[in-house]
């Protein structure tokens, strides 16, 4: 009985044995094919799988965790802890790969979508090239439609006031005879007044329209109290002469009226752009509506501009300095500006004289260079030049 005993045991323990060691076998292989199936997942793995990798990864370690021991004697040459880690940066290369594939991949579908609204706006920018060249076109076809309007208004009032001079010629010499009374009726077929505020009327219309520059308001201011003198030569006599009709002596003052609006509206324009051409380089004039107004805002900015400037560079004294005497007063109003108000009597020689040595003055505190001395000298003779030849062309105006 005792023996039988000790054969059953020596048999347990050996068959225990035996299944220890296929454990550990099994063990052993199971942990080698992982890690190869891993590794070799890890190596094709994109962004789509690598999360469901990375979970086999950890998996496969928790599973192997505690035969840490074992495999770190029985796999050769790593063992437990060499496998993983090779394992563990197979993973962290997959990740970084499929992290950058992914970001590729993003990059990739911002570029073509990018590319497609390039395409458009460059198809986008072509067509609004072509409404630019169009409307360059067109802005230069209304340029010069308004040249031409302007032209057409100064030679109808011309026209107008050209009829009236030559009806009333005899009339002034008071040598009035049956014909030239015939001719004076001859006012009402011609419709000279219905003409006159109708030119009136037209200069209105022009004011607001677009295209004009800041050069067309000292002509229209001319050609507006050229009118109004003309028509005040001539509008007593239409009176005289149709006194009897209660319906003409109306007209005479609607004329009045849209000479007086025509006027204001000239003025202000005037004065609104010839201010705007001092904005136009930063100079901080006060607003002027007037000619006096006109000389003391300017003579005092002058005045300011000396006072103050320790406050400024060297550099943005000259700046403004040349902004004034040679972009604005020397080339601009002095020889286009001042002599239609002169004329006018918006203005004096002595004060333009007053602005003149005034900035003169502030060009010896300011000492610019002498190439722009010359450039301001040229644009005070220019002035002179304009003057004489605007006087000459208007004696013939007058005597007419």
């Amino acid at each position: 009985m005792k023996k039988l005993l000790i054969a059953l045991l020596a048999m347990f323990v050996f068959g225990f044995v035996a299944a220890q060691d296929r454990s550990d076998s099994d063990i052993k292989r199971d942990f080698e094919k992982g890690f190869k199936s891993l590794m070799k997942e890890l190596r094709g793995a994109d962004s789509t799988t690598i999360a469901d990798v990375t979970a086999k990864v950890q998996s496969f370690k928790s599973e192997f965790e505690s035969h840490k021991d074992f495999l770190n004697k029985a796999v050769f040459p790593d063992g437990y802890n060499g496998t993983i880690e090779r394992l563990e940066d197979q993973l962290k290369e997959s990740i970084e790969l499929a992290s950058s594939q992914a970001r590729i991949a993003q990059l990739e579908a911002k570029i073509s979508e990018l590319s497609g609204q390039v395409d458009a706006l460059s198809k986008e920018n072509q067509e609004l090239l072509a409404q630019l060249k169009e409307l360059k076109t067109e802005v230069q076809q209304l340029t010069a439609k308004v040249k031409q309007l302007q032209n057409n208004i100064a030679k109808r009032d011309a026209v107008v006031f050209a009829l009236v001079d030559s009806l009333f010629v005899q009339y002034d010499q008071q040598k009035l005879s049956n014909g030239d009374m015939k001719k004076l009726s001859s006012l009402e077929k011609n419709k000279v007044v219905e003409n006159i505020k109708r030119s009136i009327d037209e200069n209105l219309a022009f004011l607001s329209s677009t295209g004009l520059s800041g050069l067309d308001f000292p002509k229209m201011l001319d050609e507006q109290r050229k009118f109004e003198n003309s028509w005040k030569g001539v509008g007593k006599k239409l009176a005289d002469v149709y006194v009897s009709s209660s319906n003409r002596t109306k007209e005479i003052a609607e004329v009045d009226g849209k000479l007086a609006t025509w006027r204001t509206q000239v003025d202000e324009a005037f004065w609104k752009s010839l201010n705007q051409l001092f904005a136009d380089e930063n100079l901080k004039i006060e607003t002027f509506a007037n000619g006096d107004e006109f000389a003391k805002n300017i003579l005092k900015f002058i005045d300011d501009e000396i006072a103050n400037a320790n406050n400024k560079t060297a550099e943005e004294q000259v700046a403004t300095f040349e902004a004034f005497a040679y972009k604005t007063w020397g080339s601009k109003v002095k020889p286009v500006w001042a002599p239609v108000m002169k004329r006018n009597s918006m203005i004096t020689d002595e004060q333009i004289s007053a602005i003149d040595a005034k900035t003169q003055l502030w060009s010896a505190k300011v000492k610019p260079s002498n190439t722009m001395l010359y450039v301001l000298a040229a644009a005070l003779v220019l002035a002179v030049l304009v003057g004489l030849y605007l006087g000459m062309k208007k004696k013939p105006t007058a005597a007419a």
